[in-house]
């Protein structure tokens, strides 16, 4: 007797109608939603899950239900049951779905929200600030996917001068958090990097639960080094979001945040410049009015004395004239009196005493304005030597070159080239034009 073989098609209707049969009427099932989805046609697809199962669910856009559900919420839903014939998978199709309550990940969410919070992790006085001209970033992400070449490309582009290290990590499943724990815990030992990023692309809120993690949260307030969330899309929220030092909207903007353009950069030095030199010329300017000052002062200190043995004088030679006389011998014995005295209190010696102190002042000044303009210019050149060597002219003058297409565009990898291309290799002082005739691809 020959053995029965079905057709794929003819065991899903089979099942079909085992389904049909087992279940004739509508049934009721509560689970938790995910991957809420409203597509461009007005029908509704997710899934209801619990802790061990998933089942695909559809609600048709005729159907008189809410459309305002989202992920994690925890539903009961009527429907029927069916099997799509086209991919052999079973769902439901709802005609009735109310709130059953949170979903437990979303419950689970608020109650490590609340309790972190409270414990002042999420405070703004506890968050350490990012560093104005980073030199160096630790990015914690998969080694994989467009995340890590999205943003060492945006890097690359406005701060080719920062030096990257990744960390590949898991984001996504088992041992997730201990992978990205472990980034944080190398990063913080190395002490090799001014910021630290972790990113991930966009995903449901299960996908993205890992970033809920209770250590990995801890560890992140505990981090020495500025950290930077940057996970999922714009309108997701994790925890790992609040207790870092700052949230980016999306693993690109965090790239974005973290440097400031080159061209920016080159921009404030000569701003610096210009203020420093003005700054500088008001000093040394505000100096000279102060010897000045000085100066004026002195004389005027060093003549008092004289003016007021003139007055003396004038009263004495005004009482001789009344009595001349009677006041010879006394007026003699005066004169000389007041010749010593005179002597004594000469402005000439005050004057050349005053002079020599202020020689020593002009000294002191002139030694203080020539250390602070060699300092000055010394920095300077070392900005200048920092920047030149920046320079990518000064990259390509140590022996490295660019190699461009015919239409311009840089050559990044083997596949961008294919046998007979012609090229453009360029070199520090000039461009040389070859022809491929062989290519190896190297396998990393």
């Amino acid at each position: 007797m020959d053995e029965k073989v079905f057709t794929v098609t003819e065991l899903t209707k089979i099942l079909k109608e085992t389904i049909s049969k087992k279940f004739p009427s509508l049934i009721k099932i509560t689970g938790e939603i995910t991957n809420w989805t409203l597509s461009s046609s007005g029908h509704i697809y997710f899934s209801l899950k619990d802790e061990n199962s998933i089942i695909k669910s559809i609600i048709w856009r005729t159907t008189n239900i809410k459309k305002d559900f989202k992920d994690g919420d925890k539903v009961v839903a009527t429907g029927y049951l069916t099997i799509y014939e086209k991919q052999g998978t079973y769902q439901i199709i709802i005609t009735e779905m109310k709130i059953s309550g949170i979903g437990e990940l979303y419950e689970k969410f608020l109650k490590l929200k609340e309790k972190l919070e409270k414990e002042g992790l999420f405070d703004k006085e506890r968050k350490k600030k990012l560093p104005e001209y980073p030199l160096s970033i630790g990015i914690i992400t998969s080694e994989t996917g467009s995340v890590i070449h999205d943003i060492e490309n945006i890097l690359k582009r406005r701060a080719p001068y920062l030096k990257k290290y990744l960390f590949p990590a898991l984001v996504q499943g088992e041992g997730s958090e201990k992978s990205i724990i472990n980034g944080l815990k190398y990063f913080n030992k190395k002490n090799n990097v001014d910021v630290i990023i972790i990113a991930r692309g966009g995903g449901s809120f299960e996908d993205l639960f890992v970033f809920n993690d209770e250590t990995l949260a801890r560890e992140i307030a505990k981090s020495k080094i500025p950290v930077i969330s940057a996970v999922g899309h714009e309108t997701d929220f994790t925890i790992c979001d609040f207790v870092s030092d700052l949230r980016a909207p999306t693993p690109s903007a965090a790239a974005e945040i973290v440097v400031k353009n080159i061209d920016d950069i080159f921009d404030f030095l000569s701003r610096s410049k210009k203020e420093l030199k003005k700054e500088l010329k008001n000093k040394i300017d505000q100096m000279k009015k102060d010897f000045l000052n000085l100066k004026k002062n002195f004389f005027i200190s060093s003549l008092a004395p004289l003016n007021k043995k003139k007055e003396k004088i004038g009263f004495l030679l005004e009482e001789m004239e009344n009595s001349v006389e009677r006041k010879i011998k006394i007026i003699k014995n005066r004169k000389e009196y007041l010749k010593n005295e005179i002597l004594k209190s000469s402005p000439m010696l005050k004057i050349l005493e005053k002079a020599k102190f202020v020689g020593m002042i002009k000294n002191n000044l002139n030694n203080v304005i020539k250390t602070r303009f060699e300092r000055i210019k010394k920095e300077a050149e070392i900005l200048r030597s920092n920047l030149n060597n920046l320079n990518p002219k000064e990259i390509l003058k140590r022996g490295y070159s660019i190699t461009l297409t015919e239409d311009g565009q840089m050559v990044k990898s083997v596949k961008d080239l294919t046998i007979d291309t012609n090229i453009n290799v360029m070199i520090y002082d000039g461009n040389i034009k070859a022809n491929v005739k062989s290519i190896e691809e190297e396998k990393l």
